[in-house]
């Protein structure tokens, strides 16, 4: 680890036990509700989903499920059948759903390591639901910004791996993938495959709890800043976790404009913690943590730039 890094990590970790020590009932506060967050809005739709899809894949059933979707994913994307299931998957269920289908595929050998480079720029995004439900109607509160607001969120990727897919479209052709024997086949009783299928369910939403609660600690210890109630400080507790970020924006007396174009700026990038999420799920080589970066940053500046075309129009 570098030295940039062994202090940034020796700042966090100290601001957290100093938090913990010194200001006990806020930090309850705050692990209370990234747990709830946790407990309310990602097990009962993430972890379902996660043993589900788990199951799909080394069962083999995507074919099926596909059959009829496939040719108009491949037409756009260029990608093969079980890319295209990541991207499906990626953009109804929404981040890390996107990186943990990318991650199974590739570990099943279903789709080679360019086609999981290429999927990781695009796929890792919000869930619908929680755009429709959390930043339109709770938040924002105006359903009239709900289809520009999709628009935005959900063209700003595709439009991105439009561009990418000028460059990766004659890659993922040459590609070449060896699948594994169908693992289904080497468990002698089924119920061992979906006892497997669910401890790494249970193992990976646990994750994704434990970095919650952590980064809404973070976002405590924000609170105690001089730059409460400003607008850096809501960008700031948006970069460390969405939901935060969201909801600090929405109930700050901004300007419309500027409002709706934090909210944009924010739901775009994800979050750090949604970051945290995804790497503790996907083992990203270095090459495909910098395109993914990248990505996101291209993702961020489509955007916002569709974001001020629509405050203009």
């Amino acid at each position: 680890m570098s030295r940039y890094k062994r202090i940034t990590f020796a700042v966090l970790l100290f601001s957290l036990f100093s938090f913990l020590l010194f200001f006990p009932e806020k930090a309850l506060e705050c692990a209370q509700k990234g747990l709830l967050l946790w407990y309310r809005n990602l097990v009962p739709v993430l972890f379902p989903f996660m043993v589900l899809s788990n199951l799909m894949i080394r069962m083999d059933l995507i074919r099926s499920l596909l059959r009829f979707l496939h040719p108009f994913f491949h037409f756009v994307w260029g990608t093969s059948l079980y890319g295209s299931y990541g991207i499906l998957g990626g953009f109804l269920f929404g981040f890390p759903m996107g990186a943990k289908i990318t991650a199974d595929l590739q570990k099943e050998n279903r789709i080679s390591d360019c086609e999981a480079k290429y999927l990781m720029g695009f796929v890792n995004n919000l869930s619908p639901a929680f755009v429709i439900t959390f930043v339109v109607h709770s938040s924002l509160q105006q359903t009239s910004l709900l289809f520009p607001t999709l628009v935005i969120l959900y063209g700003s990727p595709i439009l991105c791996s439009l561009i990418y897919g000028l460059h990766y479209r004659k890659r993922l052709a040459e590609s070449k993938v060896h699948p594994q024997q169908n693992k289904t086949s080497l468990v002698q009783n089924q119920f061992e495959l979906l006892d497997a299928c669910i401890f790494d369910g249970i193992t990976n939403i646990t994750k994704l709890g434990a970095y919650i609660m952590l980064f809404s600690l973070l976002a405590g210890v924000l609170d105690l800043l001089p730059t409460k109630n400003t607008l850096l400080h809501c960008i700031l507790t948006g970069c460390l976790e969405v939901s935060a970020g969201v909801h600090a924006i929405a109930h700050m007396p901004f300007p419309f404009p500027v409002q709706y174009l934090c909210l944009i700026a924010v739901c775009s990038f994800g979050g750090l913690c949604a970051l945290f999420q995804t790497l503790s799920i996907y083992k990203m080589k270095r090459d495909i943590l910098r395109h993914y970066l990248i990505s996101k940053m291209i993702t961020l500046g489509i955007s916002f730039l569709l974001t001020l075309i629509f405050l203009t129009a």
